[in-house]
């Protein structure tokens, strides 16, 4: 297959023999490109995928809900955190799926599910009962990459499993019913905030808006609904946003980096050393040696400064001393339990303690 040509050519029989009704789909634009794409069925598919240039799309669309009996839960951030926390409130799924751009989805079984658009506060999550959804293979050819499926296929749709019961209570009693009259601009524009930092544009956060606002005991012009999505979006992409800047925290990636930003010659050697020598029980660091052979290509005392905060920060373990008399390099090994972080460079722990099957509610 050559990326980006074809592709709903070559895959949309696959999709129709599995019940599935694709249609073409404009990936970089996220449109359909045929109208009409709600209608899709499996007849359809494979006849638009006899037209030349329907053919030649980049993506397959598949219209969530009744037409293919799939929900989808879109994780709109980054990070195995947020895909953690999905699984743990939905529950498991034989089918997940990575985006082009690192993020992840889960479907199951429709049951009723409706379209829900950041419906858990302060979560980049929709729920999609309706609309479309960018399946794989599709190609997004501004990235250079693929949507793939991270576990299962399309031959398991039809073992799907249902959401968690109960898993969706939360979302409807956090939307703003109870927002008042002159607390709605305020209420709106703090959630547009929060949200940016989970939107691919302002299109995006439009229609966040417009779905927070849809809850309100009395609705917002339209103006205004743009306007405060707006405003939003140009603190975001202005570098400007403060109020939603929290990410999860919960790989030890992360809590590595944070530990040692201020010391980033020890963070490289860590990683250095982690790649060179994770999973044994010793290993020698010679930061002559090292030095002369360019692997770092740094100085000894800077190799030794960086080896000396891991040993102070607890990522290495020494078990015997370097002895420049007798010319023998020090004998070290990689702490087992990693620190604590000392520097939380924003980024808070996962919005859920204990195990990814305890929730805080």
């Amino acid at each position: 297959m050559t990326p980006g040509l074809g592709i709903f050519r070559e895959h949309a029989t696959a999709y129709a023999d599995a019940g599935l009704p694709a249609f073409p789909v404009n990936t970089r634009a996220k449109r359909p490109a045929v109208k009409g794409w709600r209608q899709a069925t499996t007849v359809r598919t494979r006849a638009w995928s006899t037209i030349e240039k329907l053919g030649a799309a980049d993506g397959l669309g598949i219209v969530m809900g009744k037409p293919s009996r799939i929900t989808e839960i879109d994780i709109d951030g980054v990070g195995e955190a947020w895909l953690a926390l999905a699984v743990a409130r939905f529950g498991e799924t034989p089918i997940t799926i990575r985006t082009a751009s690192g993020k992840a989805k889960l479907w199951f079984r429709h049951d009723g599910e409706r379209r829900h658009i950041r419906p858990f506060s302060g979560q980049p999550i929709d729920i999609l009962g309706d609309g479309f959804t960018i399946a794989p293979p599709s190609w997004r050819e501004d990235l250079g990459a693929a949507y793939a499926f991270l576990t299962g296929g399309i031959c398991d749709v039809d073992r799907l499993p249902m959401i968690r019961r109960g898993a969706l209570d939360a979302a409807f009693s956090q939307l703003p019913e109870a927002v008042t009259l002159g607390g709605r601009n305020t209420s709106l524009w703090r959630q547009c905030m929060v949200q940016a930092r989970f939107c691919d544009d302002v299109e995006a956060l439009l229609d966040v808006a417009a779905t927070w606002a849809s809850a309100f005991p009395e609705p917002l012009p339209t103006a205004e609904i743009e306007r405060c999505a707006r405003s939003a979006w140009s603190y975001q992409i202005a570098g400007r946003n403060f109020v939603g800047l929290a990410k999860p925290q919960l790989t030890e990636g992360d809590r590595i980096m944070d530990a040692l930003i201020d010391r980033p010659e020890a963070f490289t050697l860590y990683q250095m050393l982690v790649r060179w020598h994770s999973g044994r029980q010793s290993f020698a660091i010679a930061p002559r040696a090292m030095s002369e052979a360019g692997s770092p290509p740094w100085s000894r005392h800077r190799i030794e400064s960086a080896r000396d905060v891991l040993l102070e920060r607890g990522f290495l373990e020494e078990l015997a001393e370097p002895s420049r008399i007798r010319r023998k390099a020090g004998l070290y090994r990689l702490a087992g339990r990693l620190p604590n972080s000392g520097n939380n460079q924003d980024t808070p722990s996962p919005p859920f303690a204990g195990g990814v099957g305890e929730l805080i509610q």
